[in-house]
């Protein structure tokens, strides 16, 4: 197999963290090393996980700069493919041997996702996978063949260097939540590049959610009109509309633009709070 980094981002999911490196001992293939970027003033007390270095980063910058992190990721990662994965993933051990399997030169790999309910003390993903449940509502992707650029998650994919560099990286333009992902894969696939999925999946960690995330209203706002400026279509439709509904921003379609009107009330964010884990 050829020699890949795994880059993952961390704000505030230490434990999460230490299941996804104990997932990536586990696999069949291991990569040159894990690039760890945080988004806080944290760190691993390790430096290896099963012989594999673990170098960490901090990405300076206010609340939640995905953008930015990924691209210091790639920045400090030394091979020539890269293999992202959020924090929340629990690998099974075919991950990294499918994904680099089906990436190659202008084509993108990615990987099905189904979810667990808590935080598991561990990331032994044979123990877990029994316990794990598909979202009912996300269709099942054929596997090697391209599919929609609009399918493209950055939860998990593998990326050869040259093809990331290509598509001009994530655009760090996009402070906080919601949006880069759509804007990179539109820009990928103006270069040419195509999307596929492969025979292998990640776990999901259960984290704390809001349906619809009016806890992000302020950046998916700001983010969906600079999206708007570049590609010509608003993203992110039905969180806006929820919104709309919610009558927490105003909504032009004709024009492409959002507008905020307030932050969501404290009793609004308790009745979005959703337990589910998708």
């Amino acid at each position: 197999m050829p020699p890949f980094s795994v880059i993952t981002l961390v704000k505030g999911r230490k434990k999460q963290l230490e299941n996804l490196l104990e997932s990536i001992g586990r696999s069949t293939v291991k990569p040159q090393e894990v690039v760890v970027v945080w988004m806080e003033e944290d760190r691993l007390d390790k430096d290896e996980i099963q012989d594999v270095p673990i170098h960490q980063v901090t990405c300076e910058g206010d609340g939640l700069p995905l953008a930015k992190a990924r691209n210091l990721g790639v920045d400090t990662a030394t091979q020539p493919i890269l293999l992202f994965l959020d924090v929340d993933c629990i690998c099974s051990p075919n991950l990294f041997d499918a994904l680099l399997q089906q990436a190659s030169p202008h084509t993108i790999s990615s990987a099905g996702v189904r979810y667990l309910r808590d935080v598991p003390e561990h990331g032994n993903y044979d123990r877990l996978s029994s316990d794990a449940i598909a979202h009912p509502k996300r269709a099942n992707l054929p596997v090697g063949t391209p599919i929609d650029h609009k399918h493209f998650w950055s939860l998990v994919f593998c990326i050869h260097r040259n093809t990331f560099n290509e598509a001009g990286g994530f655009d760090d333009n996009f402070t906080g939540y919601g949006g880069e992902d759509t804007d990179f894969a539109e820009r990928f696939t103006n270069k040419g590049c195509k999307l596929v999925m492969c025979d292998a999946e990640v776990l999901h960690q259960y984290h704390t959610k809001y349906t619809p995330p009016m806890n992000y209203v302020a950046s998916i706002c700001e983010n969906a009109n600079y999206f708007a400026q570049q590609h010509g279509y608003l993203p992110m439709y039905s969180w806006l509309k929820a919104f709309e509904e919610k009558q927490l921003i105003s909504l032009d379609e004709e024009a492409h633009q959002v507008a905020l009107l307030r932050e969501p009330s404290e009793q609004e964010l308790t009745q979005a709070f959703s337990e589910q884990p998708y």
